[in-house]
């Protein structure tokens, strides 16, 4: 399954480890998973070994003369958000470097599986049932919250206002430091049994180190949010607030798939995606979190009072469908036409908060497609609105 290599890949030459008695330190971190990014890899490189596969890299500045300056750069997955040195902390006892690569991986790993369902097998069923922690659609807005604050340490992200975001949350933990190292060192009885996992004696190795306290607490942060996300204690519980305060009531609003297959390289509509990976809009609250070139799941914020019991999914080829039509699966044949003004709105979107796309076609490919779309119009434009098809 694609997604299912985590960070410490062996293929990802882009990665140096150093080796620190029995650990390894990496050196350049990712900042954006690699198994997300294959999931946008580019056309010329689909049927390439997953450690050779590429995206290309879109960026889009301000011209001296006002213009946009677009520059497009293929660019190997394993290259692509590295932040070097991001996490590194000095261990007490040895005095070398150490990271949370690992702890990471795991987390990576475990979310990785749940996409690979939706991308690869249409199980969007499991985005429905919401009656125990730990749900599809929980794991999806976890992974939106970890990788948004993920995107900000992000080189390639040029979003203007990420370094005050981090900035009004870290201070915050340095300013509660000792009570945050007291919760870790000295936690409650009913937390003490977790302390066998590797997540809290990170933690604790994070709480020793000798590194200065604005390190530790960023490296605490992400670890909290690593353990909130599988449902454990936390000494701080910035994943709660954050997917509470951003992404409360959230509703899916359709799940939109381009019709053609995930190994396609076909002249074809295309989701790209960014550093931040999600798509938030607030002018119309039409959200998108893309998941795959062909694939993107829509949804608002705020604003319905109760989950999804049913979903809508539109399909240019409803046939390329493995989920079948029922009482809570809702499908609908759309035209190009209107795939192309969702794929169009998480560009805009995305270019609009990052400056930065990956995505799987290079310019000229864009322009084949509108080519495309001039010779087959009828076809094109067909049908006018979405239209109820039984699968």
């Amino acid at each position: 399954m694609q997604g299912e290599q985590h960070r410490n890949d062996p293929l990802r030459s882009s990665y140096v480890h150093k080796e620190v008695g029995n650990m390894k330190y990496t050196k350049n971190q990712h900042m954006l998973s690699q198994w997300y990014l294959r999931n946008f890899r580019s056309d010329d490189t689909a049927n390439s070994p997953k450690g050779k596969q590429r995206v290309w890299c879109h960026t889009v500045n301000i011209s001296v003369e006002g213009q946009n300056d677009i520059k497009e750069i293929p660019l190997p997955i394993s290259s692509i958000a590295i932040h070097k040195d991001c996490f590194m902390l000095i261990d007490c006892d040895s005095k070398k470097k150490f990271d949370i690569e690992d702890e990471l991986s795991e987390y990576e790993r475990d979310t990785s599986v749940l996409f690979n369902e939706l991308v690869h097998k249409h199980k969007f069923h499991k985005l429905l049932d919401v009656s125990q922690k730990g749900n599809g659609l929980e794991k999806v807005v976890n992974f939106m919250v970890i990788q948004m604050l993920l995107g900000f340490l992000n080189p390639q992200n040029r979003m203007d206002g990420k370094d005050e975001i981090l900035e009004h949350i870290l201070p915050d933990m340095v300013k509660n430091y000792e009570n945050i190292r007291e919760l870790i060192t000295k936690p409650p009885n009913y937390v003490q049994p977790y302390y066998s996992q590797n997540v809290f004696r990170k933690m604790l190795r994070v709480i020793e180190s000798n590194s200065e306290v604005f390190e530790k607490c960023k490296a605490l942060l992400f670890l909290s949010m690593i353990a909130e996300a599988k449902n454990l204690p936390s000494p701080v519980d910035y994943l709660a607030r954050v997917r509470n305060g951003m992404f409360s009531k959230i509703h899916i609003t359709g799940i939109y798939h381009t019709g053609y297959e995930f190994d396609s390289t076909e002249v074809r509509p295309v989701f790209t995606t960014s550093p931040n990976v999600v798509m938030l809009n607030q002018n119309n609250n039409f959200n998108l979190l893309p998941i795959s070139h062909n694939l993107a799941i829509g949804f608002s914020l705020g604003s319905t009072e109760y989950y999804n019991s049913h979903l809508n999914i539109f399909s240019v080829y409803p046939n390329k469908l493995k989920c079948k039509s029922s009482e809570k699966i809702k499908i609908y044949r759309v035209s190009h036409d209107y795939m192309d003004g969702i794929t169009d709105w998480v560009h805009m979107i995305g270019v609009t908060q990052t400056k930065t796309m990956y995505t799987p076609y290079e310019l000229k490919d864009v322009e084949r497609y509108l080519q495309r779309q001039n010779d087959n119009y009828d076809h094109h434009y067909s049908p006018d609105e979405p239209e109820l098809v039984e699968i």
